[in-house]
């Protein structure tokens, strides 16, 4: 269902979409090429659609919020998606850790 919603004051006829946000995640070496070590780094995986206020989709962490609310839900999501993939990073250096001390 579309619906026509002022987002920005001054910027009319912006249409409301549903859109799959972007999320976090991360990329794991278990041995990087310069050190030897293991190491990870963090990246967004682009999942947006609809360009938002001249913003390019692919540059958007969140879905339109019409509230404050909303606006924290959003943040409350990004901070449990980090949470999450922080989860997961730590498993697999542990776990790296684990095996070369076994060694």
């Amino acid at each position: 269902m579309k619906k026509q919603m002022d987002f920005f004051p001054g910027i009319r006829g912006i249409i409301a979409l549903p859109m799959d946000t972007t999320s976090f995640d991360f990329v794991y070496l278990d041995c990087d090429p310069g050190t030897l070590q293991p190491s990870a780094c963090l990246y967004l995986r682009a999942g947006g659609t609809q360009d938002y206020a001249g913003i390019q989709a692919d540059k958007l962490i969140s879905a339109p919020c019409l509230s404050f609310i909303e606006l924290d839900a959003e943040i409350r999501r990004l901070h449990a998606e980090l949470d999450e993939v922080r989860a997961r990073a730590k498993k697999k250096f542990y776990r790296a850790h684990a095996a070369a001390a076994g060694a």
